[in-house]
């Protein structure tokens, strides 16, 4: 679990939660909920909290109950298809130019959409796999 991840770094390193609430610019709570798993922390927050850790971002993506370790080729293959014809359309600005918020998404953040994209689609078909599986053929 993502705050179980964050919560044993931060007792390894001895940095306190207040602390790195602070350097990311957002409240105790907030970071409190995403420790306890009441909130669940954005792409871009999620690429603050790995930065200010010093890990990985695919540190706290790949957690166990999501893991995609049981995805075979086929699945990451489709995946990955699906994504690729995604951001083709998204970059030919077939439908004009990708807008978030009022501005105009850059190729970084064309980057993390693309990430958080892939990240989505991979956890649904884990998800349906267990959905759909019997529990007889579970692993």
């Amino acid at each position: 679990m993502l705050g179980d991840k964050i919560k044993e770094i931060l007792n390894n390193k001895g940095i306190r939660q207040k602390d790195l609430a602070e350097k990311l610019s957002i409240s105790p709570s907030t970071l409190n909920g995403y420790i306890t798993g009441y909130r669940t922390p954005d792409i871009h927050t999620l690429n603050k909290i790995a930065n200010a850790l010093g890990y990985p971002t695919s540190h706290f993506i790949d957690s166990e109950e999501h893991s995609t370790n049981n995805l075979n080729k086929k699945d990451k293959k489709d995946i990955a298809k699906d994504v690729q014809e995604i951001m083709n359309k998204i970059d030919s600005g077939e439908d004009g130019p990708l807008y978030y918020n009022g501005q105009e998404m850059s190729d970084e953040d064309k980057e993390l959409f693309r990430d958080a994209l892939e990240f989505a689609l991979k956890r649904i078909k884990v998800e349906n796999k267990q959905t759909y599986t019997p529990k007889k053929y579970r692993k």
